[in-house]
């Protein structure tokens, strides 16, 4: 049954290719092809088709709402934002994650190709749309991440304060827990320059961490290696592409997330979201 299911599922896309040429028609069959017999069989879509159970995805809160007040930040350290790349994104407040909307989008998705497979053809999410949507720089220097590092040394050196043994989790990336202490030192007393520095850089990390590069811990996690990408002036910063890198760390999860057996997503689902929200605007 399962089997002519399946088989009648491809049918009902060739149907929908009807005003292809022969060779693209040809094509099309290949790569469908491929698809049933390397990939499909695992994917979550499949099972959705079956009628099957379907895990439910554990999507990752909107842009936290911790931290400093927002005035705060804009008003002190908005020309280091600036410089850095990171000011339309600090700007942003919290938006609520549709969580069925983003399974749909999961379901839809395709690593082979890096693409939504929708009625109406294939789309995916561009650097043009990044620029727009979260305005993060995508020319530059390519995000690397460091290897054998004295972690607590170089954290101590970026952000002022060496993070204590149980800030750092077993994986041995810092809890977003020691960024947030951080802030405790954002007083009258230190607003200097350098504590202006200090705040701003963990300001962006935190970002990066809770989520924009957010891994599957839900974002209670930064990544050490990045650390000394933040070390520089601010302008050293804002010379990486750090939007490719938010781009394709969501598209690494996406791929990770079409295996039906899985169910934590990480990467930056607020991208997803307004670029679902642009695209398929909702109808009244």
């Amino acid at each position: 049954m399962k089997k002519l299911q399946e088989e009648e599922g491809f049918k009902v896309m060739a149907m929908e290719n009807e005003k292809l040429t022969g060779e693209e028609k040809k094509n099309g069959e290949r790569i469908w092809e491929v698809l049933r017999k390397r990939t499909q069989k695992a994917h979550i879509s499949q099972r959705v088709w079956n009628t099957e159970h379907v895990r439910k995805i554990k999507t990752r809160g909107g842009k936290p709402s911790r931290g400093p007040p927002i005035g705060v930040i804009l008003e002190v350290v908005a020309d280091y934002l600036t410089q850095a790349g990171f000011i339309h994104v600090a700007r942003m407040r919290h938006i609520q994650i549709d969580a069925p909307l983003i399974s749909a989008l999961v379901e839809r998705w395709r690593p082979e190709t890096h693409t939504f497979h929708m009625t109406q053809g294939e789309m995916t999410i561009t650097l043009q749309d990044m620029v727009g949507i979260l305005g993060l720089p995508t020319d530059g220097d390519v995000v690397t991440r460091s290897t054998s590092e004295d972690w607590p040394a170089v954290c101590g050196a970026v952000f002022g304060a060496v993070p204590q043994p149980n800030e750092f989790h077993h994986s041995g990336d810092v809890r977003i827990s020691y960024l947030d202490r951080l802030y405790t030192r954002w007083t009258d007393h230190e607003r200097d320059r350098a504590a202006e520095i200090y705040f701003t850089k963990a300001h962006i990390a935190r970002m990066l961490g809770s989520w924009l590069l957010a891994d599957k811990s839900g974002g209670s996690n930064f990544g050490c290696r990045l650390v000394p990408l933040l070390g520089g002036r601010f302008d050293d910063i804002g010379r990486y592409s750090w939007g490719s890198a938010v781009l394709l760390h969501l598209f690494k999860n996406l791929c990770e997330l079409t295996d039906a057996d899985r169910s934590d997503m990480g990467g930056c689902h607020i991208l997803l979201q307004i670029w679902a929200w642009i695209r398929f605007p909702p109808r009244y």
